[in-house]
């Protein structure tokens, strides 16, 4: 699906109702990069596809929870790169459309103790997939670097939400941050 609309920076922040600083700011730090149209110095603006949209407003969200920049960027870099995944058994998906769907899947990302990051992705009515076990900081300039791939997590034999841990398909030990990003896309402006 190649999505043929384009929006400019000050038409994002005023859908989103957002400052336009907010924006350049995820923008300079590298969390969300224009794929229509980078700035390229004074005078010239930044355009945005709606995947960037869905980006933005993610990322937005994820700021009001008081997560550093770093580990918001990480965050989004793991999502878009969860879509081209996804792209590789429905060629025409796109997050920012495909979640708008009244029957599309619910997708949440979830950071499990401030360290990994996990996708759920589940129909309604379903029982959700769990995705990645990817740690931030092989995201945000640790040792060791990511490989690219978000695996589908096996559940472990015997897991009891009781007795291991915090809670949650993932299995935390003391806290979980979780985003509808299902919600977000449907929530966003785009017409």
């Amino acid at each position: 699906m190649v999505d043929e609309r384009s929006f400019s920076l000050s038409d994002v922040a005023r859908r989103l109702d957002v400052p336009q600083h907010r924006l350049i700011h995820l923008c300079e730090k590298g969390v969300v990069v224009p794929d229509v149209h980078d700035a390229a110095g004074r005078g010239s603006s930044r355009v945005f596809s709606s995947r960037n949209f869905l980006e933005l407003a993610v990322a937005l969200r994820l700021r009001e929870m008081m997560l550093p920049v770093t580990a918001v960027g990480a965050i989004v870099h793991v999502l878009r790169a969860f879509e081209q995944q996804l792209r590789k058994d429905l060629p025409d998906f796109s997050l920012a459309d495909g979640l708008r769907d009244p029957r599309s899947p619910d997708l949440r990302v979830i950071i499990s103790d401030g360290q990994t990051i996990y996708f759920s992705l589940g129909m309604p009515g379903q029982k959700p997939k769990l995705f990645g076990g990817i740690p931030l900081e092989q995201l945000s300039g640790g040792t060791a670097r990511w490989d690219g791939r978000i695996e589908a997590v096996r559940r472990r034999a015997g897991a009891n939400r009781d007795t291991d841990g915090f809670g949650g398909p993932e299995h935390s030990q003391f806290a979980r941050l979780e985003l509808s990003v299902t919600a977000i896309s449907k929530a966003l402006p785009l017409d």
